[in-house]
């Protein structure tokens, strides 16, 4: 379960997260939704450690994880996958993909069959630069 308590979050002087209160429940799928601008992407970065809180908490398993680095809080499962083609340009195919199963906690040492069934066209683009790829290569 993770809880969101008063969280502030600010860009610089801007003031995106106004003393945020959110609970995600176990074994429930939760959708967050709104209009542009509203906080969607802030709110997943911040749960995800890319972007700092000013104050509040977030209350992981009964745990403060406020203070936890991104890289400790995708090893106990708290992941975010961006919009659009926010890839890593300069490596491959592979190695994108095989930067989302290393920090896996079956420790699953290779990219699964699945993701190339359910998305042919990076098998046969394994070597290519990510950069290379079409939009909607990239997405995929």
């Amino acid at each position: 379960m993770l809880k969101i308590e008063n969280v502030n979050q600010f860009y610089g002087q801007s003031h995106t997260l106004w003393d945020l209160n959110l609970e995600f429940k176990k074994g429930r799928c939760t959708c967050v939704m709104g209009r542009n601008g509203v906080g969607k992407t802030t709110l997943s970065k911040v749960i995800m450690g890319l972007l700092p809180i000013k104050d509040g908490g977030l209350i992981y398993n009964n745990t403060d994880i406020s203070k936890l680095p991104d890289h400790k809080r995708a090893s106990i499962a708290i992941g975010y996958v961006p919009q659009g083609r926010e890839i890593f340009s300069q490596l491959t195919v592979l190695e994108n993909l095989q930067i989302g199963v290393m920090s896996n906690r079956h420790k699953i040492k290779k990219v699964p069959d699945k993701i190339y069934d359910l998305f042919p066209v990076l098998k046969d683009m394994q070597k290519r630069k990510g950069g290379d790829l079409s939009g909607g290569q990239q997405q995929q």
